[in-house]
């Protein structure tokens, strides 16, 4: 027979003991994963406040110039005029008089010239830190003479041979020819291709990182 000899007061300070025990361990993890959690997140925070260097690649720059399919950088506003001469019905090998005819017109007209950005050549070179940037040839986007801009000055129909509209539509394909010509002996090409490099640089140089780089332009 074992006796009891321990007091109440024994007891009770046991009876505390075990509950306040397994707090305490619980107090522990809680801090510990608190700890853990802070010190993460104290991380995380200086990782994205660190300055990153942006990458610049080919790709990204040429998605900078893909809103723009066709970079318009001249225009060529004309007025001219000219004489457009068919000649008339031939019989037996001879002219027949009167049968001739011709028109003079006056007209307005404008060519634009640009560059196809879809073409242009985008190369980076990380090790010189340099993009070489290579603009096509420029191409005439669009030529228009106007309705309201083709006026007729003086027309004589042929005996049994009247202007039709087909002699209209010819010579204003022959004017268009002509002043592409003209245009091309003015330097407007060569003009509107430095002059689209001079825009596609400005563009690129908004681009985030390329402060790092040095950006050459070269043309074809």
């Amino acid at each position: 027979m074992k006796w009891n000899t321990r007091s109440k007061a024994d007891e009770e300070s046991e009876e505390t003991g075990k509950r306040r025990g397994p707090s305490r361990v619980r107090l522990f993890l809680f801090a510990l994963i608190l700890g853990a959690a802070l010190a993460l997140c104290a991380v995380g925070y200086l990782d994205t406040n660190q300055p990153v260097s942006p990458t610049i690649t080919g790709s990204i720059l040429k998605e900078e110039l893909q809103y723009v399919k066709d970079l318009v950088t001249v225009e060529y506003h004309y007025t001219n005029a000219d004489k457009a001469e068919f000649p008339g019905h031939v019989l037996f090998g001879q002219s027949v008089p009167f049968t001739g005819k011709s028109f003079i017109v006056s007209y307005d007209g404008v060519i634009k010239y640009g560059v196809d950005l879809s073409a242009v050549e985008i190369r980076v070179s990380e090790a010189a830190k340099s993009v070489t940037v290579t603009v096509p040839r420029s191409k005439i986007i669009s030529h228009e003479i106007p309705e309201e801009g083709f006026r007729a000055l003086d027309e004589k129909n042929g005996l049994f041979n009247r202007i039709h509209i087909d002699d209209i539509t010819q010579f204003r394909q022959t004017q268009k020819d002509a002043m592409e010509s003209k245009a091309v002996d003015l330097g407007l090409p060569r003009q509107a291709q430095e002059q689209s490099g001079a825009v596609i640089e400005a563009l690129l140089r908004t681009t985030p990182g390329m402060d790092a780089y040095r950006l050459n332009i070269r043309y074809e």
